[in-house]
């Protein structure tokens, strides 16, 4: 199909998202721009900067836009991970109740990794036959820096919050054990990639974008809670169940967003594993 044939639906949410909101959003209008169909659904709450404006003006100027607001929603959930995910199953509910029939579902970030979306990358992304896939998710720069997110054989199968915060303090030193645990747990497996990498097969990944086959989604819903009630990535749980459907999921090295400083430390950006590699030929 050509890229003016392509149907999609754009979703995020989003609280305070200052600046990085409006490139963001304005890198969402050059890529709707070339979508044959489209719809864009935002869900946010309880801003205190101008969100809800840039929000408003948004929808205001575009038809195609809708704009969840949930109110309250801090006061309710307190936990800010309880709190996107129940934000992102507005979005999924939402969806489902206009019951379109666009072909892919892309979820962004908005509030700062895609401010420098490239609409091509994302439209190569969504015309690509081989291999097949359901879901496949961003490559940042300079570094892939969501690595709460991943789940890969051979670079990160467990959760780094759960070893982080079940991992014994010591008595004296623990600001330096800390840095240290952070480097072993996050940094050093925040890998550059270079965009012509092959397709990277992962159980999940997200890296502030990820585009989907909109089938592959339908009736699931985001947890930010496993098997055992213990809290996790929401992105973890819901690609857990995307994989019992049988999906198969990829990081697109070439579908790049950026990595904030905060999210990177010291030993970020080492080069990506040649033993990663293999794996990525073969899928592709």
């Amino acid at each position: 199909m050509s890229g003016t044939a392509v149907s999609m639906n754009i979703v995020g949410v989003v609280r305070n998202g200052g600046s990085a909101l409006i490139d963001t959003i304005n890198r969402i209008e050059n890529l709707s721009a070339q979508l044959h169909r489209y719809t864009v659904t935002i869900a946010t709450n309880d801003n205190m900067d101008g969100t809800d404006r840039v929000l408003s003006d948004y929808a205001g100027r575009n038809r195609h836009v809708d704009i969840i607001q949930l109110d309250g929603l801090a006061a309710k959930l307190p936990d800010r991970l309880e709190r996107i995910t129940a934000a992102r199953n507005a979005v999924l509910q939402k969806l489902e109740e206009q019951d379109g029939d666009h072909e892919l579902t892309l979820v962004l970030d908005l509030g700062g990794p895609n401010a420098c979306l490239d609409a091509q990358a994302v439209l190569t992304a969504a015309q690509r036959v081989a291999p097949l896939w359901e879901g496949v998710f961003a490559n940042s720069k300079p570094a892939y820096y969501d690595i709460y997110a991943l789940r890969c054989p051979g670079w990160c199968d467990e959760d780094i919050w759960q070893r982080i915060q079940s991992t014994r303090r010591p008595l004296f030193g623990r600001r330096k054990w800390r840095q240290s645990l952070l480097k072993s747990a996050v940094f050093d497996r925040q890998f550059h990639i270079p965009a012509d990498t092959p397709l990277i097969p992962v159980d999940s990944a997200f890296g502030g974008a990820g585009l989907y086959k909109s089938r592959a989604l339908r009736g699931l819903r985001y947890s930010c809670r496993d098997d055992k009630g213990q809290q996790i990535c929401e992105h973890v749980m819901l690609h857990k169940h995307l994989r019992h459907r049988g999906a198969r999921l990829f990081i697109d090295p070439a579908l790049t967003t950026l990595a904030a400083d905060d999210h990177l430390g010291e030993g970020s950006g080492a080069p990506f594993p040649q033993h990663l590699i293999p794996a990525a030929s073969g899928a592709a």
